[in-house]
């Protein structure tokens, strides 16, 4: 086969491990399953299930792909795919490819920046599970917080940029709801100039972190003023703050590939081993000393279960963008010299400016001038105007 041919992947073996016990799964369902996959939500998962087995299946839909080079018009079929992000393997890592080629050529600024992931206590992982909205709020106030450190470092307000991921999975694909940021080091003070911001008190974040964290969800009734105040007192409060990672300003690679670790799907079919007979699914992985394991063996329906439960909404948005990085504030980039300079190659490219028409470089003849005919008033909007000739 050519290089550049494209060669059909077949059906994966998390696809024949949904035709064979997503049924079972159904049945039991109401009884056994809805507390943690949701008591309505077997519609949308059956739906998005059953996407998932059509995706990549000749049967269904193809598109007809051929070279327009009279030459060559060398064509070959290709199947579509069901584009179910968090589910099917395949369609989420094509997804996680173009996240990170967009967020290194054309999102982040080249300037220092910093991973920060956050984490959440057991007792408070349950809110995610049944308020799948939840997220959203609590990315907004991470990064409140961390600017309001910023400022606090620079002496003055400064303008930040963040894009904050929410991951449901942990290892083995457990749920472990936690957010992995992506922070510029630092912001722009009034005048444009950046201002570095190279370290922060772990200490002091981690702390801050728990008290807000412990306020949002006492504010929200989730959370009672007895295991609040426990809460803030806990020697080992499971929240948790890391900073180790850095990404140098230079590294276009460091960049790409944080950014598809961030969007990463919650499971890879390279650590999955299905044993069809015995009706279990090996999953290996690195040792974790929580678990005790590095490749812990699931039963073939709870394996499914295990994977279902970080299935999104459809209309979930689970990468936001903060500061510098929002819609509303890369609209405003053009005007700013500071931030231009500082743009990525791709967004640099696709933001040239046009060049003008100059009067000087223009023939100089004068056009004849032929009244309009007279007619009925115009519309407003669409007056009459001569005609050149």
């Amino acid at each position: 086969m050519p290089p550049g041919t494209y060669r059909q992947r077949g059906t994966s073996s998390l696809q024949r491990l949904f035709r064979t016990r997503f049924p079972e799964l159904c049945a039991g369902y109401e009884h056994t399953y809805a507390s943690r996959l949701g008591k309505f939500r077997l519609p949308r998962i059956s739906s998005a299930v059953e996407r998932f087995l059509d995706c990549g299946d000749y049967t269904k839909s193809i598109a007809r792909i051929q070279c327009t080079n009279p030459d060559c018009k060398a064509d070959y079929f290709r199947p579509f795919s069901c584009k179910v992000f968090y589910l099917c393997p395949s369609c989420s890592q094509k997804r996680t490819l173009l996240f990170g080629e967009y967020m290194n050529e054309r999102l982040l600024l080249l300037l220092p920046h910093r991973q920060m992931v956050f984490t959440f206590p057991k007792v408070l992982r349950a809110f995610f599970r049944h308020d799948r909205m939840l997220y959203g709020e609590i990315s907004k106030l991470v990064y409140r917080m961390v600017r309001s450190f910023y400022n606090e470092a620079a002496g003055s307000r400064i303008q930040s940029a963040a894009v904050i991921a929410y991951a449901s999975a942990g290892d083995f694909a457990r749920f472990n709801p936690h957010l992995h940021a992506i922070f510029l080091e630092g912001g722009f003070d009034r005048e444009g100039r950046f201002v570095h911001v190279p370290s922060l008190d772990l200490t002091k974040l981690s702390q801050y972190f728990r008290s807000r964290m412990v306020a949002f969800f006492l504010r929200r009734s989730f959370l009672n003023e007895r295991l609040a105040r426990n809460m803030l007192g806990w020697t080992h409060s499971g929240f948790s703050v890391d900073l180790s990672v850095k990404i140098p300003a230079t590294s276009s690679k460091a960049r790409e590939a944080l950014a598809q670790y961030i969007a990463r799907p919650p499971v890879s079919l390279k650590k999955m081993l299905v044993e069809e007979h015995a009706g279990s699914v090996l999953y290996q992985s690195e040792y974790n000393p929580y678990f005790r394991t590095n490749s812990p063996l699931f039963p073939a329906t709870e394996f499914l279960v295990e994977v279902l439960q970080h299935l999104p909404d459809p209309d979930a948005r689970l990468i936001r963008r903060y500061g510098l990085y929002s819609s509303r504030s890369r609209g405003t980039w053009s005007g700013k010299p500071h931030l231009t300079r500082l743009a990525p190659k791709g967004w640099r490219r696709d933001h040239q400016p046009q060049p003008s028409l100059c009067a000087s470089a223009l023939p100089c003849a004068t056009p004849r001038i032929s009244p309009c005919p007279p007619r009925s008033p115009a519309l407003p909007g669409h007056g009459c105007a001569g005609k050149g000739v």
